[in-house]
């Protein structure tokens, strides 16, 4: 809950600055009007997880603990010329680190919603092409997660050790990157975006964290790559 309440704050600073700056002129593709955009499309996504172990561990070890999420996921786009909305699904994959490779809760193909949130600051390249940064937030709601043979998978957290994907896996990202606008004609545009950035700990890593005591702590990491269709009105 308190995750969802920083990314709506988010999204509020983020609409309070749009509308701040809707009457000042910016160059997107040579058009300084303030125009709405829609669109849709798909994106790669991929989660990991970095952890750190004590001094004293057998560098065969090292990397024990590291695990992944990759996802495939249709999206939606809303722009507000220095705002874009992104609501989607999330298709993929939980994989355990190694100490948990007798779990056979794992690999698990799970199913999600992403929203997203970014400020961006368009600058046109030429009449065809425009470029603009990105910095924003993502929510991971994992909704999901079943084994091949067809029995829902669970995950450990404190007090659980049969906890739910709602409850174990939701992640919140914070993730700054690239994108850039190819525009056919004044309305029609295909965008594609790269980004990178990090996340807080998972509910099921804030557990692996408290019991495990040879590791000193985790980074959250990964990044995506974003191709869609727009339509500016």
């Amino acid at each position: 809950m308190k995750k969802l309440i920083v990314l709506f704050l988010l999204v509020g600073l983020c609409g309070a600055t749009v509308f701040a700056q809707g009457s000042s002129p910016s160059q997107n593709s040579g058009d300084s009007r303030f125009r709405i955009s829609i669109g849709g499309g798909g994106l790669f996504s991929g989660n990991f997880s970095s952890w750190s172990v004590e001094k004293d561990a057998a560098e065969s070890n090292l990397y024990r603990y590291n695990s992944t999420n990759m996802n495939v996921a249709p999206y939606f786009i809303l722009d507000f010329k220095f705002l874009e909305l992104n609501i989607g699904l999330l298709l993929g994959q939980v994989n355990g680190d190694s100490t948990m490779s007798g779990n056979n809760n794992f690999p698990a193909q799970t199913l999600g919603l992403r929203g997203s949130a970014y400020l961006k600051l368009p600058f046109a390249l030429s009449p065809m092409f425009s470029l603009f940064p990105l910095l924003g937030a993502d929510y991971d709601l994992q909704l999901i997660a079943r084994k091949s043979n067809d029995y829902d998978a669970t995950f450990p957290i404190n007090g659980n050790s049969n906890a739910k994907p709602i409850d174990a896996l939701n992640n919140l990202w914070f993730k700054a990157g690239l994108g850039l606008d190819t525009f056919f004609n004044d309305h029609l545009f295909l965008r594609t975006e790269l980004l990178y950035g990090v996340r807080l700990q998972n509910e099921m890593e804030k557990y692996l964290l408290d019991i495990r005591d040879d590791v000193n702590g985790m980074l959250g990491h990964g990044g995506d790559f974003k191709i869609a269709i727009g339509y500016r009105f």
